[in-house]
Formats: structure tokens, C-alpha cells, sequence
């Protein structure tokens, strides 16, 4: 199942992490099928659905605070029939469990639950932060480095598509070009 699948066929509700950054997390993190995966800040499912798509034989855990989004996720993981995600109403900040290969993050105040996140990260896993502002960014990196992430690195993924008629070329009019910041962070 694609990005474009998963856009088109389940609800949404809140904002999504949009099939640029999904694919940027995917590449960049080399997620494979059988990782334990954590999303904290699970909006409509979108991203979580994706990821449990590429890890069949792993798992995906998300934390979605509001109850009208959980009960978008909920409905959304139903209709997927996938077996390999859980879905827990609470808190990002409440998350339990260890040992995760990912932790992808899209929560305000997400430089608060870094350190806990990096606790909970196997050896060699990996945390993605998505974060709409600068400043989020700023604070999650900085929080990052005193919890003891390397190989830190931000992205601002822009994406123009581009469209062809009648021997001309131009910018698809209308289109969101950029959605936040990214934040890539390795536990040795």
C-alpha cells in the first residue's frame, strides 16, 4: 500500500505528516519489517498506517491524546486490518515500553519527552521529529543533544510537483511546498 492509498482511503481528521516527509522518514531511518515502532502524536493514523504497512512482521504503538482523533486512528486501523498496531488514548508523554527500533514524534512540546524517548530507543534506533515552527525545531535539537542523540539533523523537505500541457511546463498552481521541519536524531 502506498502513501497515496492510505490519503485516499481512510478518514482524516487532524493535519497529517504528508507523503514527503513520510517517504523522508522512511528513507532516512532504512525502516525495515520487522522493527518495533512507536508515534507519539498519532493525529489521524496516517503515518502510523504507513509504517505498520512496511514492518508486517513488527509492531507500531501510537499515543494520540484528543479522543475525537483516537476514535479517527481507531476506525482507520480497523478499516486497515492490519494486527500490528496499538492504539493507546493517552498522553505522548504517558508512552510506555522500550526497546524501540523508531520513535517518529508530531506533538507540541516534544523537546519535553526527548530524553525519556532516547531511554526507551534500542541501541542504534532512530527518533523523527516533525515540527511545524522553528523554534519547535530549535528546542528539539537542542534537547536532543543533551539527551545524547547523534547524527542530528533537520530537513525542511519542499516538494513543488510540476504539470506538462501542449508542449509547456509549470508548477502545479495551489500546492503546499512546505510542511515543517524534520528533526533526525541515532542513539549509539
Amino acid at each position: 500500500m502506498s502513501y497515496i492509498d492510505v490519503e485516499g482511503k481512510y478518514k482524516r481528521g487532524p493535519q497529517i505528516i504528508m507523503r514527503k516527509d513520510a517517504g523522508a522518514i522512511i528513507a532516512r531511518t532504512g525502516l525495515q519489517p520487522d522493527w518495533k515502532c512507536l508515534d507519539l502524536g498519532g493525529g489521524s493514523g496516517f503515518l502510523t498506517l504507513f509504517i505498520a504497512n512496511l514492518t508486517p512482521n513488527g509492531s507500531v504503538t501510537t499515543y494520540e491524546i484528543k479522543k475525537e482523533h483516537a476514535d479517527i486512528i481507531k476506525k482507520n486501523i480497523e478499516a486497515s486490518g492490519f494486527r500490528n498496531i496499538k492504539l493507546v488514548n493517552k498522553p505522548a508523554e504517558k508512552f510506555t515500553g522500550s526497546g524501540f527500533d523508531l520513535i517518529t514524534m508530531d506533538v507540541k512540546g516534544a523537546e519535553k519527552i526527548i530524553p525519556k524517548a532516547h531511554k526507551a530507543l534500542k541501541k542504534g534506533g532512530f527518533i523523527a521529529i516533525y515540527s511545524p515552527h522553528i523554534e519547535q525545531q530549535i528546542s528539539c535539537r537542542a534537547a536532543m543533544e543533551k539527551a545524547g542523540f547523534k547524527n542530528i539533523v533537520t530537513i525542511e523537505n519542499s516538494q513543488k510537483e510540476w504539470m506538462s500541457s501542449h508542449g509547456f511546463s509549470h508548477p502545479v498552481p495551489s500546492q503546499t511546498v512546505h510542511t515543517g521541519f524534520l528533526t533526525f536524531g541515532r542513539k549509539e
